[in-house]
């Protein structure tokens, strides 16, 4: 049975659409059948695969707002066994209404459900934020990835996310959970990054995933290039942490721990 995994916490700048553009492709590496859904009217997801929301005739807008089977917007990514979903807003108009739509909350699930068995693993890449959009991606969601970095504010803004999530499991999907807490843009010569991943461990414990991603040139640049870090620079530090990141995952899904 397919896994939908959102991507999601309410601070921006955490690597967030970084891990889901790399997470997919790595477990597309691995030979799982992954589709990543860009939530994001900002469109970065297709943007890593060369395609902007100009080049997009069918995306998330017609999906949300004009009712279109999501089978009849799914994009190869070029690479095998990565499928796509892309963003193409292209107006304010437009994104007030796909925000409007997105008031149902239970909508993406709705539109997911047909196609969901069709792929190992969903990855929903959500807005920075705690709005329509990223509601519906975690009412649709069997389990969530959290990004933090290693700093005073995104601990903060963890807790508060947290207790959010409870409250979003209660009301409107009983049966999410939290795939794992996952520490990105960390440098290990920094000695507040290794106590803030301490304390991490010693108050989460298996929450926390082992692998820690790793503040790394060829991460930050591959966008640039139009590619995931797998496809610019494979044996990058960047890319082997995504890669023991998908491993983490599928362990998790075999174990039902997602």
């Amino acid at each position: 049975m397919g896994k939908v995994i959102a991507i999601s916490s309410q601070k921006g700048g955490v690597g967030k659409t970084t891990t889901a553009i790399n997470l997919a492709t790595s477990l597309a590496i691995f030979e799982q059948n992954v589709l990543i859904i860009d939530l994001d009217p900002q469109g970065s997801v297709g943007i890593s695969f060369h395609l902007d929301e100009y080049n997009v005739k069918f995306g998330l807008y017609e999906i949300m707002v004009k009712d279109l089977p999501m089978a009849r917007t799914i994009l190869n990514s070029g690479l095998d066994y990565l499928d796509l979903v892309p963003a193409n807003i292209h107006s304010e108009e437009q994104e007030i209404e796909l925000y409007s739509k997105a008031l149902k909350l239970d909508l993406l699930k709705t539109i997911i459900a047909p196609i969901k068995n069709g792929y190992d693993f969903i990855i929903v890449d959500c807005p920075p934020n705690l709005g329509s959009m990223t509601l519906n991606g975690l009412v649709a969601a069997d389990s969530v990835i959290i990004p933090v970095v290693s700093e005073y504010y995104s601990m903060k803004a963890l807790g508060k996310f947290l207790n959010t999530l409870k409250n979003i499991s209660k009301k409107y999907n009983p049966h999410l959970k939290i795939a794992g807490i996952l520490v990105t843009m960390f440098d290990k010569r920094i000695k507040k990054h290794k106590e803030i991943v301490e304390y991490l461990r010693t108050t989460f414990r298996e929450l926390v995933f082992e692998t820690v991603i790793p503040r790394n040139s060829k991460v930050a640049e591959a966008p640039s290039y139009g590619k995931p870090v797998l496809l610019h620079s494979i044996k990058s530090e960047g890319a082997l942490a995504y890669l023991r990141l998908a491993e983490e995952i599928m362990k998790r899904k075999n174990t039902n721990k997602l």
